[in-house]
């Protein structure tokens, strides 16, 4: 028998609706673009990939790094590999910080020592001195100059897990700023307990001011600082510090851009990122290789199909995030750098959104939009199988790197993630690979994924959000 003209047709059709899961199908028997975006990124295993090899291979990345620059000519391969446009790798000036070999101890009223790590930007030194311990951070700003002169600040202070993060951000004056509030009131050294949760002998690193000026400044594992808590009780603490910590020269990071072209090339295009760079212990696996891995994954599936969206999507892979800069060039290096270099575009972009919130699964989009919004509906149908809400109150910081854009005007919009365990493993040894929960990777890849295609998709223009 003569085989039907259109048999053929007709079984490649019938076996790629076989490979569309039943969750993807709607009430009607139709499937949406975005039901199997979200299937297929569900079920996609790009994203683990990528932060395995990355973390693999390079291990941790300080700003300025050899590993850091291997990592981002590696990542531009990847990138144009997978198909990308316009893959570059766009280099910028840094004043490099080492973070050398630390040492703290108690002298009296018994020898032991303790575990820290010197903050990000600090300048090492050496000091032995009475200590002048303080339970939280404002009891150390409402107490008098005299007391903390001449001695070694400590600051006793724990933060709290929360779904927000907010104990972290409530906090953060201690680390960027008690520094040199200290160094101010005529103290010799700082020690802080880490902003972290994990109740491990570890130290967690994180920038403060930077400073040339020789001043031993480090975060204290939380196990250390509560036997610092229990020995002031008991009486006066003696305490010697020594850091090797400091500026080491001038080098170079980078950043790692690409794009998936649009289909309109009057729409304003939207740009995504996450940061390349990480502190020097653990190996950046949760901070910010689960990012990388997230919003890459999430471009590249929607670079699969074979019709692109509307607008054009960019990609930043951002360099040095972590470490701060001596003035004028401050926090977010390579955003800035990223800024300076592309500053007559930014005008022209619908909404830049960042992906450097922990590990944990996504429960909010927070967008500038309005309720009776076509598109406000389609994300919040799109969105919540996966347990993702949406408020349309804009954040007023979209992530770490993108509140530079936001500053020049560029709407953002955030995929909040859980944070209640992010700051057990923040800026310390533990962020390894192992700490990855590929099911929450997968969700933010899922979220990400239908996210972006339906604004990517979309002719809706977010209103500017307020800058930070």
């Amino acid at each position: 028998m003569k085989p039907h003209p259109l048999g053929a047709t007709f079984l490649a059709i019938a076996a790629a609706w076989l490979l569309i899961p039943s969750s993807a199908m709607g009430q009607s028997g139709q499937v949406s673009t975005t039901d199997i975006l979200r299937e297929r990124a569900l079920a996609d295993s790009t994203g683990y990939g990528l932060v395995e090899d990355l973390t693999t291979r390079f291990g941790a990345r300080p700003a300025g790094s050899v590993s850091e620059a291997a990592a981002a000519h590696w990542g531009a391969g990847r990138l144009a590999a997978m198909g990308f446009a316009k893959v570059a790798i766009e280099p910028f000036p840094l004043r490099l910080w080492n973070a050398g070999t630390s040492s703290a101890s108690v002298v009296a009223p018994g020898a032991q020592s303790l575990v820290v790590t010197p903050l990000g930007g600090s300048t090492g030194g050496s000091a032995e001195a009475p200590a002048a311990v303080f339970p939280t951070y404002a009891d150390f700003i409402k107490s008098d100059a005299v007391v903390s002169s001449g001695k070694v600040v400590v600051i006793l202070e724990a933060i709290a897990p929360a779904r927000d993060g907010g104990g972290y951000s409530r906090a953060l004056a201690m680390r960027m700023a008690g520094p040199g509030e200290a160094a101010r009131r005529g103290a010799v050294g700082y020690l802080m307990r880490s902003l972290n949760t994990q109740g491990a002998r570890t130290a967690s690193s994180g920038a403060t001011s930077p400073t040339d000026t020789a001043f031993p400044a480090f975060a204290l594992s939380p196990p250390d600082a509560e036997q610092l808590e229990r020995l002031s009780r008991a009486g006066p603490i003696r305490l010697r510090l020594a850091s090797t910590a400091g500026w080491r020269g001038v080098g170079q990071s980078q950043n790692v851009v690409a794009e998936i072209k649009g289909s309109d090339t009057r729409a304003k295009p939207v740009l995504i990122s996450a940061h390349l760079d990480s502190w020097e212990q653990g190996t950046g696996a949760v901070d910010d290789g689960f990012g990388l891995a997230v919003v890459t994954a999430a471009a590249k599936l929607i670079g699969d199909l074979p019709t692109p969206p509307r607008r054009t999507i960019r990609i930043v892979w951002f360099g040095s995030e972590e470490i701060s800069q001596p003035a004028p060039v401050g926090s977010f290096a390579g955003a800035r750098a990223y800024t300076d270099r592309h500053r007559t575009e930014l005008a022209n972009l619908a909404l830049v959104a960042e992906s450097d919130g922990g590990g944990g699964k996504i429960f909010q989009l927070a967008m500038a939009g309005r309720e009776d919004s076509a598109l406000v509906g389609r994300l919040r149908s799109a969105l919540s199988p996966l347990g993702v809400g949406v408020s349309l109150t804009p954040p007023r910081i979209g992530g770490p790197d993108i509140s530079v854009l936001q500053a020049a005007g560029v709407p953002a919009l955030r995929l909040m993630q859980d944070a209640t365990s992010q700051y057990d493993t923040h800026h310390n040894a533990n962020d390894v690979l192992g700490q990855i929960d590929r099911a929450a990777l997968a969700q933010n890849i899922a979220a990400w994924t239908v996210t972006l295609w339906l604004i990517a998709d979309s002719d809706t223009e977010l209103s500017p959000n307020a800058k930070p």
